[in-house]
C-alpha cells in the first residue's frame, strides 16, 4: 500500500509475504427470539462499559414518550455488583481484574409494546485486563495522545467523550468527542533516549510512562489518573544493551501489562509486568528484528483479545505482528511500503472511541491522520482525518 491523502483499502493475502523479521514462541444468550444486549466498551481497568445503542428497545418508551423504559444491571462472574456500581455505564476497576463482566436489560413496563417481554442478559466481555495505553491519562478511559518535544517538554491532549442518552430526539446514538485544552504535564524528559508507555505498570489502575537514561537505569513514573506524575523510582540497570524498548500491553495472557526490548543484533526480548511495578523472568520472543527502523505497538487492533505488534523496515515496509493472547505469535500481514514518509507513527488508542485501537501518523504536511483496521485480520483502512495539525513540532509520540 502507498501512502497518499485518498482513504483507501488495502488487502494483502498471508500466503504472499516476504518476511524480514522471524519470530518465536507460541456467551450467553436469551432462550427466546427477544434481543440481545451488547456491551460497548473493551474490559480493562480504567474503561467505561455502557449498553450499545441499537434500535431494539426504542418503541420501549416511558409514559412521557422519552427514553427506553429500560434499566441496565451490571454482572461481574454472572453475580450483580454493588448498587453505587450500577448505572447507565460501568467503570472498571483494579477489584474487577481477571472478572468478566456482563449486563442485564430489565424493561420498566413488561408487556407495554415495543418493551421486552422479559429479561435478557449480554454475553460477558474477556477477562478484565490491566489498563492499557489505550485507556488515555486522565481516568476517563479515552484515546489522550502524549507527545515528546525535541526540548524535552510532554504535552497532553485531553480528550472528552461522553454518551447522552437524551441529547436527541428517536434513536440516536448520542456520542459526544471533544479536545479539552492541551497542557504541558512535564519538562526535562530529554534526559531519556527511550520514553515509553507500558499501559498501567504498577497495578493501581493508571496508565504509567517508563524512561531510559543514558547509563541505561529504567525509571518508572507512576501516572496519577489525572494528567500528572507521582514520584519516579528506578525499575531496572543495565537497559544500555537494548536500542529499542516498547510497551506492548499484555503479550502473554496473564491480565497484566510487559514490555519488549530488542539487542543491537535483532533480538527481541519479552520482560513480563508482575502488576506491581516489577518483573517476572525474561524470555526471548523474536530474532532478525534488527530490520526495523521503528517497532510499533498498537495494542489490540481487531478486538480479538491479542495486542498486535507493527514493524517498519528501512524501506518503508510496515507488516504486523499479530498475537495469539498467551505468549506466541499469529501469522504476520504486509501493509505495503511508503510508511517512510512519516515521521512518527505509533498506537494511542481509538480516536472513535470503539474497540478497534487505531494507529496514527504524523504525515509531512504535520497533519495527524489515523488508520485502523477494524475486524479485519488482513487489511487496513486509512489515512482518516487530519484529526490535527502542527504536529511535527514533536520528537515522538508516547
Amino acid at each position: 500500500m502507498g501512502i497518499n491523502r485518498a482513504r483507501a483499502w488495502t488487502f494483502v493475502s498471508a500466503a504472499a509475504l516476504a518476511l524480514a523479521a522471524t519470530m518465536t514462541g507460541t456467551g450467553h444468550a436469551t432462550a427466546d427470539s427477544q434481543p440481545t444486549p451488547v456491551i460497548d466498551g473493551v474490559p480493562y481497568v480504567g474503561a467505561e462499559l455502557r449498553r450499545q445503542y441499537d434500535y431494539n428497545y426504542w418503541g420501549c418508551r416511558n409514559p412521557d414518550g422519552t427514553s427506553d423504559a429500560i434499566t441496565l444491571e451490571w454482572l461481574r462472574d454472572g453475580e450483580p455488583l454493588p448498587e453505587e456500581r450500577q448505572g447507565d455505564t460501568l467503570r472498571i476497576l483494579p477489584e474487577d481484574m481477571g472478572s468478566r463482566i456482563s449486563m442485564r436489560v430489565h424493561p420498566l413496563t413488561p408487556g407495554n409494546q415495543g418493551c421486552p417481554t422479559g429479561t435478557q442478559l449480554s454475553s460477558e466481555t474477556q477477562p478484565v485486563k490491566a489498563s492499557s495505553r489505550a485507556m488515555g491519562w486522565t481516568g476517563r478511559g479515552n484515546f489522550e495522545p502524549l507527545a515528546r518535544t525535541y526540548d524535552g517538554r510532554l504535552i497532553l491532549y485531553p480528550r472528552t467523550y461522553t454518551y447522552d442518552k437524551g441529547a436527541c430526539e428517536g434513536p440516536c446514538p448520542a456520542y459526544r468527542r471533544s479536545w479539552d485544552e492541551p497542557r504541558q504535564v512535564g519538562q526535562g524528559w530529554n534526559v531519556f533516549d527511550i520514553v515509553f508507555s507500558p499501559g498501567d505498570f504498577d497495578g493501581d489502575g493508571y496508565n504509567d510512562l517508563l524512561g531510559r537514561d543514558a547509563a541505561g537505569k529504567l525509571f518508572l513514573y507512576p501516572g496519577d489518573g489525572e494528567g500528572g506524575w507521582l514520584p519516579r523510582e528506578q525499575v531496572g540497570q543495565g537497559w544500555a544493551i537494548f536500542d529499542a524498548i516498547v510497551g506492548p500491553g499484555d503479550f502473554n495472557g496473564d491480565g497484566t501489562n510487559d514490555v519488549l526490548a530488542r539487542d543491537a543484533a535483532g533480538g527481541l526480548f519479552l520482560y513480563p509486568g508482575d502488576g506491581e511495578g516489577g518483573w517476572l523472568p525474561r524470555e526471548q520472543v523474536g530474532w532478525g528484528w534488527q530490520v526495523m527502523n521503528k517497532i510499533i505497538t498498537g495494542g489490540d487492533m481487531n478486538a480479538d483479545g491479542g495486542v498486535d505488534i507493527f514493524g517498519r523496515d528501512h524501506y518503508g515496509y510496515l507488516r504486523q505482528y499479530p498475537t495469539d493472547g498467551e505468549g506466541g505469535w499469529e501469522e504476520p500481514v504486509w501493509f505495503g511500503t511508503g510508511w517512510e514518509a512519516f515521521s512518527e507513527v505509533a498506537g494511542l488508542g481509538s480516536s472513535s472511541h470503539t474497540k478497534y485501537n487505531d494507529l496514527v501518523a504524523v504525515d509531512p504536511n504535520g497533519d495527524l491522520v489515523t488508520y485502523a483496521t477494524g475486524a479485519s485480520t488482513t487489511g487496513m483502512y486509512g489515512p482518516y482525518g487530519p484529526i490535527g495539525t502542527g504536529w511535527d513540532v514533536f520528537k515522538e509520540l508516547l
